[in-house]
């Protein structure tokens, strides 16, 4: 092993640096395999090992016949390592819910300033949908989903996207794990969010925080509730 680590994670940074040296972007095609090997000083079966756990990251994909390219950075690879890296049920879905609370209720304050009128109105429509279907003891759980992703699209904001796709991704496989052992939803979580969006309309920021931090009582009683279990 080489002072600065293993080989392939030597080719692995210089790749990397490569990329940001060259100033590539998403979609930018990297040089021939043969010639990349002989710019980073590798040999192109350590090269290759190198690709192959980039790829797998999600940094660099490979096209049939066509070569290497620079991807789109995305969540999704480290999304499908989370559960995996967590110890216990339970544990797992208390850190995940501690995040993702602590980033929404922080972004009401962004929501609130950027104006965000056709996104907040369609999280109107999407909310008096979930009171609807709350009344009528029906699930809700798309159209919980597509109010949060919905009320953040606005902020053109690819991280903050990002995030929410981790979090709801791992909410979803979380939720498959438990199963039934899941405490049911309180009545009236769909007028929770239409809550929300009338004071993110009224452009009230402390009252926007104050609704969200209420979105997500319920979500900590029912882990609790798990986790007593």
């Amino acid at each position: 092993m080489r002072p600065d680590g293993p080989i392939y994670l030597v080719a692995q940074r210089r790749l990397r640096d490569y990329i940001r040296e060259h100033d590539l972007a998403p979609g930018d095609r990297l040089p021939s395999e043969a010639d990349l090997a002989a710019e980073l000083g590798v040999s192109r079966l350590t090269l290759r090992e190198a690709t192959r756990s980039l790829q797998t990251l999600g940094v660099i994909e490979a096209q049939h016949g066509n070569g290497l390219f620079v991807s789109e950075f995305s969540f999704r690879p480290i999304i499908e390592q989370l559960p995996y890296g967590m110890a216990g049920l339970g544990s797992a879905i208390q850190e995940v819910l501690v995040a993702r609370e602590s980033m929404e209720v922080g972004l009401m304050s962004a929501v609130v300033r950027a104006g965000l009128r056709e996104e907040l109105e369609r999280c109107a429509l999407i909310a008096k949908e979930m009171v609807a279907r709350d009344e009528r003891g029906e699930d809700f759980r798309d159209l919980d989903e597509e109010f949060h992703r919905t009320l953040y699209s606005g902020l053109k904001n690819s991280l903050v996207d990002n995030l929410i796709d981790m979090f709801w991704h791992l909410f979803g496989e979380l939720r498959r794990e438990m199963g039934d052992r899941m405490p049911a939803p309180s009545p009236g979580r769909g007028a929770v969010h239409a809550r929300i969006v009338e004071a993110l309309i009224a452009g009230d920021e402390a009252l926007a925080i104050r609704r969200m931090s209420e979105h997500f009582e319920d979500l900590r009683r029912r882990v609790g509730e798990f986790d007593a279990a």
